[in-house]
């Protein structure tokens, strides 16, 4: 390894310093042929390019295509390393997973690509694999391929599935959970005074005023799970809004505005009737109504209204 990076290093100044200069401005940035020129200071074309020729034979710069457009990126001389390790077709390989990034890309993909026979690509594959230079992921959209990506990224949402998937599979009791965890965090907001406090010599609750701010948000909720370390999958705001959707078209939340939520009456009817809070009759039929009107409003809230003023 350090013979091969000696020799990657053997470059003339003016190609060293436009290497440093490229990679000072950031390894992800691409530069224009005239943006190459401004930064090396070489006004001359027919000067400049035999330097950028000499940093492509060691692959310590690559084309990349943008827009219709040929760019030149800086690599890094531990990325440019391994190339110059690698064969022929193994670089050509590598060259197009590179590519791919995060989301990958098939077997039969790189095949068609390379136009190099299966049997190479897959020794190409196993060699660069056994290296830890690739990978290769499952993928939920896909999940009979045989995707590749670089060793040390990440698969997108798009390859995994996200926090819903565990080994490509939807993960039903991971997100059952949740369901349960965020409606029981979203109803002690509605109700805080819990169900099992229905109760009084009246047969009456109090129930919060229409103007009280009862209602969870997205980021009250996420703010809970992180802080409760109930999973340990990292989860965003737009997981747990995927989550409130979900119970908002099982009826048992409701969204009050742009990411405010809150438990529908009939959940809690639900949950007390599962709860054993259900009535002895021989019907076996609840209804919160035939026993309590009201609910305790909040400490800062001295209205309290019965259940027909509210739009149900």
């Amino acid at each position: 390894m350090g013979n091969l990076l000696e020799n990657a290093l053997q470059l003339s100044d003016q190609a060293k310093d436009l290497h440093t200069k490229m990679l000072d401005k950031g390894p992800s940035v691409l530069f224009t042929q005239p943006e190459l020129q401004e930064t090396s200071g070489i006004a001359s074309l027919n000067d400049l390019m035999p330097i950028v020729q000499e940093l492509l034979d060691k692959n310590l710069i690559k084309l990349v295509k943008q827009n219709n457009e040929l760019k030149f990126q800086a690599v890094d001389i531990f990325e440019a390393q391994k190339k110059s390790a690698m064969s022929a077709e193994e670089s050509l390989v590598y060259s197009y997973i590179e590519a791919s990034g995060r989301e990958g890309i098939w077997t039969k993909t790189i095949k068609a690509k390379t136009n190099l026979h299966q049997h190479v690509v897959l020794k190409c594959l196993k060699s660069l694999e056994s290296q830890r230079y690739v990978k290769s992921v499952k993928s939920v959209k896909y999940p009979t391929r045989k995707i590749y990506m670089l060793y040390n990224l990440q698969p997108s949402i798009d390859v995994t599935g996200g926090p819903w998937f565990t080994d490509s599979e939807l993960d039903v009791e991971f997100i059952n959970s949740l369901l349960t965890i965020v409606w029981r965090f979203a109803s002690d907001r509605t109700f805080p005074n819990g169900f099992k406090n229905f109760s009084g010599n009246d047969k009456k609750e109090l129930l919060y005023a229409p103007n009280v701010k009862n209602y969870s948000t997205i980021q009250d909720i996420l703010d809970f799970i992180v802080a409760s370390q109930v999973v340990n999958v990292e989860l965003t705001p737009a997981n747990i809004r995927s989550l409130c959707d979900v119970l908002v078209y099982d009826d048992k939340m409701e969204k009050i505005s742009h990411d405010c939520y809150r438990v529908t009456l009939e959940s809690v009817r639900q949950m007390t009737q599962y709860g054993g809070l259900i009535s002895n009759d021989d019907d076996g039929e609840f209804s919160i109504f035939d026993y309590f009107n009201l609910i305790a409003p909040s400490q800062n809230d001295k209205e309290a209204v019965y259940f027909d003023e509210w739009i149900l």
